[in-house]
């Protein structure tokens, strides 16, 4: 067999060795994603995700532009995140502390979508200045949390005012959220 079709054939066998270790690799950004938004992760983990963001060793994680002018910091996940019962390929990243799964529903429909969501988590109260916000600014949506103690908070965020189209469900730990 010549030098090139061998040369040629290792190439392919080397390649087809690497697919599914860089299925692998987005499959444990998946679940360290999903771990981060649903509160698992302790404070020292939180950290650890933190240098890990930036060495660049998340596999198939990275910004996305995909919101368009939707105030989101969307990132996207080549694997699909599951957290709090959706699914979804995007994050929205508001902090270094704080992350939220973000998933696309017809527009109009975002607050019912998000408020059947918080129903389902069970124990969510709107953030203490919801009401001020609406009449100061005319904010349209909803921001809903639920502590969860060891300096954790889930919330349920719409923001129709600025993400319109936009549900959002995540964490955040210590102070990141108010």
């Amino acid at each position: 067999m010549p030098t090139h079709i061998r040369r040629i054939a290792a190439l392919a066998v080397a390649c087809a060795a690497a697919m599914p270790l860089a299925s692998l690799a987005q499959n444990d950004t998946a679940k360290a994603l999903a771990d981060f938004v649903e509160c698992k992760l302790s404070a020292e983990q939180v950290a650890q995700f933190n240098q890990k963001l930036d060495a660049e060793e998340f596999a198939g994680f990275a910004q996305s532009d995909d919101g368009g002018s939707a105030a989101l910091m969307l990132w996207k996940s080549a694997q699909p995140v599951s957290a709090w019962g959706e699914k979804s390929a995007y994050i929205n990243f508001p902090s270094r502390k704080e992350m939220h799964l973000a998933y696309k529903v017809p527009e109009g429909q975002e607050i019912k979508v998000g408020e059947a969501l918080a129903a389902r988590i069970g124990g969510m109260k709107p953030r203490p200045d919801l009401e001020a916000m609406k009449e100061t600014y005319d904010w349209k949506g909803m921001d809903s949390r639920k502590p969860l103690g060891a300096d954790k908070t889930v919330r349920v965020l719409v923001d129709v005012s600025y993400a319109p189209g936009w549900v959002t469900v995540g964490c955040g730990y210590g102070d990141a959220i108010q």
